[in-house]
C-alpha cells in the first residue's frame, strides 16, 4: 500500500515534469521561429510553467507527508497496544510475586497471629487498626 502510493507519486511527478517540459519546448520553438510573441509574454509563460511545477511538487510532498504520518500513527498504535499488554502482564506477575512472598512469610512465622491466617493478598489489603489513632473510633458517628 505504501509502495504503491510512492510509485504513484513518482509517476505523477514524472508525468507533470514531462508535460511541462514539452510545453516549454513547444513554446520556445514557436517563439524562436518568429511567431511574433513579445519577450515579456515569453518570460511570463516560463515563470508560470516553473511556478506550476513548484506548486505540483509542493502538493505531492504534502500528500506524501500525510501518508507517512498516517503510517507512523498506525505503527505507534500497534506499539502502544503491545506496551499495554506488557504492563498488564507485569502487573499480574507482581501480584503473583506478592502472594508468593506473603505465603513464604507466613510459613516462616509459623502462622502465629490471626492476621497471618488469611490469604496473602487479603493481608496486604486489611485496613490499619484505629485503636492507636487519636480521636473517636468512628469519625462519622457524629454526622447523623
Amino acid at each position: 500500500r505504501i509502495m504503491s502510493a510512492r510509485k504513484r507519486k513518482s509517476d505523477q511527478q514524472a508525468a507533470a515534469a514531462a508535460a511541462s517540459a514539452q510545453q516549454e519546448a513547444e513554446y520556445a520553438a514557436y517563439a524562436s521561429s518568429g511567431g511574433g510573441v513579445p519577450v515579456e509574454e515569453e518570460d511570463y509563460r516560463l515563470k508560470r510553467a516553473r511556478n506550476n511545477e513548484a506548486v505540483n511538487r509542493t502538493r505531492q510532498k504534502k500528500k506524501q507527508e500525510e501518508v507517512d504520518t498516517s503510517v507512523k500513527v498506525e505503527t505507534l498504535r500497534v506499539e502502544n497496544s503491545a506496551l499495554e499488554r506488557k504492563v498488564e502482564s507485569l502487573q499480574k506477575e507482581l501480584s503473583f510475586l506478592k502472594e508468593m512472598f506473603m505465603a513464604y512469610a507466613k510459613k516462616e512465622n509459623g502462622g502465629a497471629s490471626t492476621s497471618q491466617q488469611q490469604p496473602p493478598m487479603q493481608q496486604m489489603q486489611q485496613p490499619l487498626p484505629h485503636s492507636n489513632l487519636p480521636g473517636p473510633s468512628n469519625p462519622f458517628s457524629g454526622l447523623q
